[in-house]
């Protein structure tokens, strides 16, 4: 490996959609791939697909299950600083992850998704977090997520993001958690040191957050008005059907990693273009630090 390179592991390498996708970011970009599966299987799609990977490494595994483990190996050792799903199951792939053997989830801390959209209607990028892995979090759980999704902000370049906790309504309703855990998230980043170099307002509607005629015309001020960089749901159902129906709108531009463990993951989804491929590549490897 090239000391001026990253590293990526393909796990599970023989997969069409992943191969077209790191020859499309190869490319654009530099960086190394480790592929990790049935070398023979590899070869052979990669030959059918007509990319070239003479020059890569790769790592024999007899199933899914093997992959994984060798590659949350390779994450322990260093030898990769991000993760990226191809052909192995879901399930076999997060296990690996946090399989308290590797060490990549250091004690206290949670998986989570992070999505990075370029709107055009929006004057800026914008983070949305967790549409995928966390599916009614508590407060302690919402306090990880957003740390997470902050310390991915600052990665990105994003020195102070302000972050808005999306809710149905913007008065705190003891009936509705979301208003009720945005109130006390808010509380603990004004009392403590929880959240590092952040603005975090809520409740807040999804209108209010983006724009600042919404939150004009309703009487809200703040700093994180119509200027929102983080957008955190109160559970998945929400913060998923938003980041799809951002996806339905057309020249949208996404990318999506989990963060939390030591490195970063890419964990596609089979309907994602090879477009979000690529750019979700990038976002890990700017994340890895």
């Amino acid at each position: 490996m090239s000391e001026s390179k990253k590293t990526v592991a393909l796990v599970g390498s023989a997969h069409n959609e992943s191969l077209r996708a790191m020859q499309a970011f190869q490319t654009e970009h530099d960086a190394e791939f480790l592929l990790i599966g049935n070398t023979k299987e590899t070869r052979e799609k990669a030959q059918a697909l007509g990319i070239e990977i003479e020059g890569l490494r790769i790592i024999d595994a007899s199933d899914d299950i093997e992959s994984c483990k060798l590659a949350a190996h390779a994450a322990m050792d260093g030898s990769v600083q991000v993760l990226m799903k191809g052909s192995v199951h879901t399930a076999d792939f997060l296990r690996a992850i946090l399989d308290k053997e590797y060490g990549l989830l250091p004690e206290g801390s949670l998986l989570s998704h992070v999505a990075r959209l370029v709107l055009p209607w929006y004057h800026k990028q914008l983070l949305l977090t967790d549409a995928a892995v966390s599916i009614v979090p508590d407060l302690d759980k919402k306090v990880q997520i957003i740390a997470n999704a902050i310390a991915v902000a600052h990665n990105i370049g994003i020195p102070q993001p302000k972050v808005a906790l999306v809710c149905p309504v913007e008065t705190v309703n003891p009936r509705i958690v979301s208003t009720t855990d945005a109130s006390q998230i808010v509380f603990l980043q004004k009392n403590t040191a929880v959240f590092e170099d952040a603005v975090i307002e809520g409740p807040f509607g999804l209108d209010v957050a983006l724009s600042v005629q919404a939150a004009r015309v309703k009487g809200i001020a703040g700093e994180v008005p119509g200027d929102a960089d983080i957008l955190v749901f109160g559970n998945i159902d929400a913060a998923n059907a938003t980041f799809k129906a951002f996806l339905s709108a057309p020249d949208v531009i996404s990318a999506g990693i989990l963060v939390g463990a030591k490195l970063p993951v890419v964990l596609t989804s089979r309907s994602e273009s090879m477009h979000t491929r690529v750019e979700s590549i990038n976002m890990a490897l700017t994340v890895s630090g």
